[in-house]
């Protein structure tokens, strides 16, 4: 059998609840809404711990309830079911979209390259450059003999 859980309103109508559902698809479909998964802790008073407990044990064989303790060893008993979402929360209203800043203008060419013709010139001038008459060459074979 598989997992399904719960569709309820809070954690204690989801251990008597027995319409279940797989995914959020089937879900939203039977509650004919949205529907969120949620996980819940109940936490039984001692005069009601045996038919909570009872209702819990049905939950654990299908899946959705674990048993936990606490620190003096009362019961904690965490349940996983698809909880209903209410009109007003499922309606968020977001804030229109701002209008992101147009884009400043890059001049920063206009700063280095501010006359016509200059960027191509500077480039020119880098691949004219000489070497250096007091660098010695790897490659050369020296000076040439008649």
């Amino acid at each position: 059998m598989p997992l399904q859980y719960p569709l309820a309103a809070n954690a204690r109508a989801a251990l008597d609840s027995e319409i279940g559902a797989r995914t959020i698809a089937e879900a939203r479909e039977l509650a004919g809404g949205p529907v969120e998964l949620v996980s819940d802790f109940v936490r039984p008073a001692p005069a009601e711990r045996e038919a909570v407990q009872a209702r819990a044990e049905s939950g654990i064989a299908r899946g959705f309830v674990q048993l936990y303790e606490d620190a003096k060893g009362n019961p904690v008993i965490a349940v996983s079911y698809w909880k209903l979402v209410s009109a007003r929360k499922a309606k968020v209203e977001l804030p229109p979209p701002e209008k992101a800043p147009a884009p400043a203008d890059d001049h920063t060419d206009d700063l280095y390259f501010n006359k016509p013709g200059a960027k191509a010139a500077a480039a020119a001038r880098r691949r004219k450059k000489l070497p250096d008459p007091n660098q010695f060459d790897l490659f050369d074979d020296g000076p040439e003999e008649t």
